[in-house]
């Protein structure tokens, strides 16, 4: 039996999102399912192991995990990455989980953990994909000058920052730019910024679109409402959509450049033909498609990403390079 191990967040009770969702669709499908809290994960006598607990029944929004235990992360067949936990030790987990690479297929692979949510990257592939012009810094003065050359606006953000927080729409003539450029860059001017061009697209909406084995299967848009932020939990509208025939073929193009970089399930921010975000761990959007639509995306992200070609793409194997 092909053994799956989901690695997970530890909360007070099981919260319904993607673990519930395709742990509950693995084990529906015969899957050996495992569920590991990623915080614990250790190395003991040479081996990786995190503490978790097998998926015997389906999970139930709001009931207590069942007890834990250690569980050999080298015996698994398919390890699926679903948060990335505490920041401040997450080099050492991803190290952990490089140790695993050569056992088992990881989703997403480490490399895409570690890079792909990283807007550098993004900024750094303008012949795959479109985005906004960019710039980093952890020195206040050489951004200032930036900001001081043009006459447009500039989104102000941290480099690995999410939901929106620390986000700022700027002009040069803003009497706060300074301000926050030295706030954002820390006091001891340690911390990196980033400085893109705002661009207009985004006031049409920004499309999440998900894409699971290269494929879009899914998607919603998000309309800002009280400031320039399109995140949720920022008072955001979202709205059903459909992906124009460009925006589909895009998307698909993408989708198969993060395929054969190991990055099979990934939330697309997108105002075309802007790339805004890659969101490769746990990319959000499963449940609120279903709010909007009614639609359960589960059973097809699990047949495009596992059960796509019969199970060749699961086993002990290396991915092949890019």
């Amino acid at each position: 039996m092909i053994q799956v191990v989901l690695m997970i967040a530890e909360t007070d009770t099981v919260e319904d999102g993607n673990y519930l969702r395709f742990g509950n669709e693995l084990l529906r499908r015969g899957y050996e399912v495992n569920l590991c809290f990623l915080e614990s994960i250790a190395m003991l006598d040479s081996k990786v192991i995190a503490r978790g607990f097998k998926l015997c029944n389906p999970l139930l929004d709001g009931e207590m995990f069942p007890e834990s235990h250690p569980i050999d992360l080298t015996q698994s067949d398919l390890l699926w990455v679903l948060t990335l936990g505490m920041r401040h030790s997450f080099l050492d987990k991803m190290q952990l989980l490089y140790c695993l690479q050569d056992h088992c297929r990881i989703i997403n692979a480490i490399d895409s953990l570690m890079h792909f949510k990283s807007k550098y990257f993004l900024a750094s592939h303008e012949a795959v994909f479109k985005y906004p012009p960019t710039f980093a810094s952890n020195d206040p003065d050489e951004l200032f000058r930036v900001v001081q050359t043009g006459n447009g606006k500039w989104i102000v953000k941290p480099p690995a920052g999410s939901l929106g927080r620390d986000v700022f729409l700027i002009t040069k003539d803003d009497p706060n730019v300074r301000v926050i450029l030295e706030s954002m860059t820390g006091p001891e001017s340690d911390h990196y910024c980033l400085l893109q061009s705002y661009i207009e697209e985004i006031r049409g909406g920004e499309k999440r679109v998900l894409i699971a084995g290269g494929v879009p299967v899914g998607q919603y848009i998000r309309q800002a409402t009280k400031d320039h932020r399109t995140n949720q939990m920022h008072g955001a509208d979202i709205a059903p959509c459909e992906l124009t025939k460009d925006e589909r073929l895009y998307c698909e193009r993408i989708g198969q450049f993060l395929v054969s970089h190991g990055t099979e399930f990934v939330g697309v921010d997108l105002a075309f033909p802007y790339v805004i975000e890659f969101n490769v761990v746990n990319p959000g959007g499963l449940l609120t498609i279903e709010s909007l639509t009614g639609t359960d995306l589960t059973s097809v992200i699990i047949d495009r990403i596992i059960d796509r070609d019969n199970d060749k793409n699961i086993g002990k194997n290396i991915p092949e390079p890019a």
